[in-house]
């Protein structure tokens, strides 16, 4: 009987490390499908562009025949998006972007895609774009998102990239660097479902105070909602500079600041949330010239002035 238990025993134990092993080496979760990053194999269509290439003449269907230029691969996605026959309208599609670097203004974006900058020019992690972006209210490219993409202007001066009328559009860990003439980073109006986050604004390399206006100024048009700036550096006049007054669910969260003026100017506004911000002035925020926001609707933000350190608001 002990020995019949025993062998009962080591077949359940076989049985169970053979269900185990199988879970073990079930295939694994494949990284690119993460949304966040865009997936074409689970959401959409895929083109690549390689500003290194000579000409734009490919399909951009794959590395070998990618496209040279970023606008070429965004009005192909822009157009395939709307494609009805299979409900296309519905998924994601993906964009992904090597340098060194293009150079070329956009006045164009591409609905409901992810460009992904994953290539490097010289030291920077991520490719370059050389130009503006400047894209009017005409055409809502809804859910246009860019990710590891560095913005610099082809000394043209003035906006680095200036939206009206895009909904959902999102920065994620991209760098917006400002040349010697640049007046604004991000200049965006009715662009609620905007996100910035994880990005750099301001000199990435040599000298300089940053932006010579602000880096994100966001302009009074029609109401925002549902707009998220959080963790992001910002080097400039002024850090963020907010117009718009019919609002719902602002959120200015956990930036760093390192300005020559206002590190937030919102007018004292009802309603934007500011929490968890710090950093550095040069003007005094003890007699409150170094932001003007509405301390009812912050905490826990710390910013060092002239005047010395100061917790806003105080408790």
């Amino acid at each position: 009987m002990k020995k019949l238990l025993a062998l009962t025993m080591l077949s359940t134990i076989m049985v169970m490390f053979s269900l185990l092993t199988v879970n073990l080496t079930a295939t694994p979760i494949n990284p690119a499908a993460i949304p966040t990053l865009g997936n074409a194999e689970l959401q959409g269509d895929i083109w690549y562009v390689d500003g290194n290439k000579l000409t734009d003449n490919g399909d951009g269907k794959s590395w070998a025949t990618a496209k040279n230029l970023l606008s070429s691969a965004m009005a192909l996605s822009h157009a395939d998006i709307a494609r009805s026959s299979d409900r296309q309208w519905a998924a994601r599609n993906t964009i992904y972007v090597k340098g060194d670097s293009i150079t070329e203004d956009l006045t164009a974006l591409a609905q409901k895609t992810d460009i992904i900058g994953v290539g490097s020019d010289d030291a920077w992690a991520r490719p370059t774009l050389k130009g503006t972006i400047a894209v009017v209210s005409t055409t809502n490219y809804m859910g246009c998102r860019f990710f590891n993409m560095r913005f610099a202007d082809d000394d043209a001066g003035g906006v680095l990239v200036d939206v009206d009328g895009q909904t959902g559009l999102c920065f994620i860990n991209c760098a917006f660097d400002v040349q010697a003439t640049d007046t604004v980073g991000l200049k965006a109006s009715d662009a609620s479902w905007l996100t910035v986050k994880d990005c750099w604004f301001g000199v990435l390399s040599g000298a300089g105070v940053g932006f010579s206006t602000a880096c994100i100024e966001y302009d009074e048009d029609n109401p925002a909602y549902c707009v998220r700036i959080e963790g992001n550096y910002f080097q400039g006049e002024v850090g963020i500079d907010w117009n718009e007054t019919t609002i719902n669910n602002i959120n200015i969260v956990g930036n760093q600041f390192s300005v020559q003026a206002m590190w937030l100017d919102t007018d004292d506004l009802a309603g934007v949330q500011v929490y968890n911000n710090f950093g550095t002035t040069v003007v005094s925020e003890a007699d409150n010239t170094g932001s003007d926001f509405n301390v009812i609707y912050g905490g826990n933000n710390v910013i060092c002035g002239s005047g010395g350190p100061i917790l806003l608001p105080a408790y």
